[in-house]
């Protein structure tokens, strides 16, 4: 009995190896051509920033990507050939155009042929109104003349859409200067118009030059196509400055390319003070250090003494110290 249980065991043995050795070894894999978005995408972008898509495609070597308005439209908002090369999983930047009429819900479309079919696949994302931004750039400024480098400018006030401000010292020795609708390169770059003040929206266009070196306040309106220099000095003002609301104290500047900081010491009284330009009120600040602006509440000093005062006219935001020595 024994000698049967064995000899069975052994003939369940040799028929497992047999079946394994004659099975063909099992490849696990898809053999589909297939291109998706990954949903890592974002399904929510303002209009004009680079759009960043992800993409999964198998055994597809090229394919369309598009924006379209809804799944029926026979008219894409934009464009372009993926090519790739073998199974990837990869991810592309796409620059779209600045235009508002993108605005609201649209879909993201891929169009690719397989086993010879066209396929189409969509996302859904939703453009929303972009900030209106613009740039100054140039050898007269601290920016230099990299479009990567440029500046940004700030709205004039918070209704504005096209006009735009900064201060900046220019140096007349420098070149000019130019506005950009981008800081990515040159496309759209606003130059020396035919008239004084004018601009011209052209690659070929003059750059804007000051008549002397200085700090100067910059103005300028995309939509009337316009700029305004204006070149200016800076000082405090108030019952708790030297010269009370009827002189100014004068601040200082290092008068170099890239600098926004001027400077004074003073001898201040308990009372109230306000920055302002060329010894007007055409161009005053007050209200939060932290938070300046135009027309702002005067600024309050509750005890009197020597005082290390800044005045930050920096484009990211006007900003001031009052320091006690």
């Amino acid at each position: 009995m024994k000698l049967n249980i064995k000899n069975s065991l052994l003939a369940i043995v040799g028929l497992s190896i047999l079946f394994f050795a004659s099975c063909k070894k099992v490849e696990h894999g898809i053999d589909e051509q297939v291109v998706s978005i990954n949903q890592g995408t974002t399904s929510i972008i303002q209009v004009g920033k680079p759009l960043k898509v992800g993409f999964i495609s198998n055994m597809v070597s090229d394919f369309e990507f598009a924006v379209v308005k809804d799944s029926s439209s026979s008219e894409a908002l934009f464009t372009e050939q993926v090519n790739l090369e073998g199974n990837k999983i990869v991810e592309k930047e796409f620059d779209l155009k600045s235009n508002d009429t993108w605005v609201g819900d649209a879909l993201l479309k891929i169009t690719y042929q397989a086993n010879g079919q066209t396929v189409s696949k969509f996302k859904a994302i939703t453009f929303t109104e972009s900030n209106p931004v613009m740039y100054i750039v140039g050898g007269s400024i601290g920016a230099g003349w990299s479009p990567e480098l440029s500046v940004a400018m700030k709205l004039q006030n918070a209704d504005s859409k096209t006009k735009f401000e900064i201060y900046e010292y220019i140096d007349v020795t420098g070149g000019g200067f130019k506005f950009l609708p981008t800081n990515i390169n040159w496309d759209g770059a606003f130059g020396k118009g035919a008239a004084a003040g004018s601009l011209l929206q052209d690659g070929g266009a003059g750059n804007l030059e000051a008549a002397s070196s200085g700090f100067y306040r910059i103005r300028m309106d995309a939509e009337a196509l316009t700029y305004e220099l204006l070149k200016t000095s800076w000082a405090i003002v108030g019952s708790a400055t030297p010269g009370g609301w009827e002189a100014d104290t004068d601040m200082s500047f290092s008068n170099s390319k890239g600098t926004y900081v001027w400077k004074v010491k003073a001898n201040l009284a308990a009372g109230e003070l306000k920055f302002r330009a060329n010894d007007a009120w055409d161009i005053n600040l007050g209200g939060s250090l932290t938070e300046l602006t135009q027309d702002g509440p005067n600024l309050a000093i509750a005890a009197p003494g020597v005082y290390d005062i800044e005045l930050s006219l920096h484009p990211s935001g006007y900003t001031a110290k009052i320091t006690k020595n």
